[in-house]
């Protein structure tokens, strides 16, 4: 196995120190950061909108982009947080809780730096236990079967469902809504079952999730956005504090540094919780074992802050491992990731962890780890200029975006049909997220909907015609157990509660 990840590590460290896989990921970076600093877009918006734009790239050097942009936008969260207590996006919200009483304490670039740092080390330790990890994912992947993976598929769904904000069922018809999508148009089985197309011949091909996908975070967050009434928000009059100390400050607390990451890791590759979980564990770790600190938590303590966004940014090693590996997207972002490996004909599963494709993988943990580089140089070399994006008026930014996402949609096929099923899906995504219906499930659904049909149809086809597969394996039982328990569990749960009022 170790000769297989040697193999693999010289492979891939030739594929991303290359002039073209750097500039990819310092582009990536570059734009991650900017985009997390922006309040309103984060980094599943802006992986979103980049989507479109790698559709004629190379799968490696696509890869390369989203996923150091996906970095670099969980870092540039934490700018918003710190200098506005406004965070980028949901993982960023437990920076709040330090970064913003250190900024007004009048130390806003030590808060910056201690981010940009910690950011960087737990991205790094992310890294390398994702690597060295990587040699036990094959043996354990072979025990799946096709039966698995479309249970996985289900249960993917069913899972993130369940941990998302609001009502369960809501989330789950989300998801279903999702389902549906993709089964418009000619069915794999053959050319003579057609769904849902309304005697519509552009409708045939079936609608790609790449409009879908764009409509329900840039449309529908645009719409939110614009719904709301704030305006310009100012910053910081003035950045107090020094690089320096905020460098020593986040290399005195290496523990929290070390603990938080692997918390992060770990809380990240379970589906559907993402960094937003993994922030507020490891902050939460990090207030039980500071109670002697000389700076209480709440008022600026640093150790808070470095624990926060250590976890941040390991949470994304964490998060790509199920998708690697199964297809089921860790996050929201990871959705995105899974939709850029379909798009360039890469299937999650034993083929990312053999062969070439573990070299691809190993390069992709790689090109992360260089992105924590890029993020340490520009977030210590820029850390009073990138505040300067958090003022960036609501009326530029919307304008901005919706130009972005028609000519990223219209360039792929250079189809209009693309361009109205992404308005079409942002107003729904919009009117969803109105009435409580969360967007995350119904994206997972569009992304996995082809996965989980290929396979169902192939288990029918092992099974002759029955399902029995299902049942008659140890781990296809597993899952069919787990998917029903999660589904009955709020009805149960509802009921006991009746039963004791």
């Amino acid at each position: 196995m170790f000769a297989d990840l040697l193999d693999a590590l010289y492979t891939a460290l030739t594929m991303v120190t290359t002039l073209e896989s750097i500039f990819w990921i310092v582009l990536g970076t570059v734009i991650g950061i900017v985009v997390g600093a922006i309040p309103g877009i984060g980094p599943a918006l802006g992986t979103a909108l980049a989507l479109p734009f790698t559709v004629y790239m190379e799968p490696l050097s696509a890869l390369l982009l989203i996923i150091a942009l996906y970095d670099g936008a969980m870092y540039g969260g934490s700018i918003p947080s710190i200098l506005l207590n406004t965070p980028g996006d949901g993982s960023a919200a437990a920076s709040t809780l330090e970064g913003y009483p250190m900024a007004k304490n009048g130390d806003a670039v030590t808060a910056l730096t201690i981010s940009s740092t910690a950011s960087a080390m737990g991205g790094l330790i992310g890294d390398v236990i994702a690597i060295f990890g990587s040699i036990f994912m094959l043996p354990f992947l072979l025990l799946f079967g096709t039966p698995e993976y479309f249970l996985l598929g289900v249960f993917g769904i069913v899972l993130v469902s369940l941990v998302s904000k609001g009502a369960f069922y809501k989330a789950l018809l989300s998801g279903l809504l999702g389902l549906a999508v993709t089964v418009i148009g000619i069915a794999p089985g053959g050319a003579a079952d057609v769904r849902y197309t309304f005697n519509s011949l552009a409708l045939y091909d079936g609608i790609s999730f790449l409009p879908v996908l764009l409509g329900l975070f840039g449309v529908a967050t645009m719409a939110g956005l614009y719904a709301e009434k704030t305006g310009q928000i100012s910053v910081l009059d003035t950045l107090g504090g020094s690089r320096w100390q905020g460098i020593k400050t986040t290399f005195r607390y290496w523990p929290t540094i070390i603990k938080s990451s692997v918390l992060g890791f770990i809380i990240g590759a379970i589906p559907g919780t993402g960094g937003t979980v993994a922030t507020f564990v490891s902050y939460g770790e990090a207030v039980r074992t500071g109670k002697k600190d000389k700076i209480p938590f709440g008022q600026g303590n640093p150790r808070g802050l470095v624990a926060t966004e250590s976890a941040n940014n390991a949470s994304i090693d964490g998060a790509l491992i199920p998708t690697l590996m199964f297809g089921i997207p860790g996050s929201a972002t990871t959705a995105i990731v899974l939709a850029a490996m379909l798009l360039h004909g890469l299937r999650p599963g034993t083929a990312m962890f053999e062969g070439e494709g573990y070299a691809l993988t190993i390069a992709l943990f790689i090109g992360l780890l260089y992105s924590e580089i890029v993020i340490t140089i520009l977030g210590l070399a820029s850390v009073r200029v990138l505040g300067k994006l958090t003022t960036i008026n609501k009326h530029i930014i919307i304008p901005g975006v919706i130009l972005l996402s028609v000519v990223g949609i219209f360039s792929i096929h250079f189809n209009w049909l693309d361009v109205w099923v992404m308005i079409a899906a942002g107003l729904v995504g919009y009117l969803m997220t109105k009435f409580g219906f969360p967007v995350i499930p119904a994206v997972i659904g569009v992304v996995l909907g082809g996965i989980i049909e290929e396979n169902l149809l192939r288990t029918l086809q092992l099974g002759g015609g029955s399902l029995r597969m299902l049942v008659e394996r140890p781990i296809s039982l597993l899952l069919v157990v787990l998917t029903i328990t999660i589904i009955v569990m709020p009805v149960i749960g509802a009921l006991r509660k009746k039963s004791k009022n």
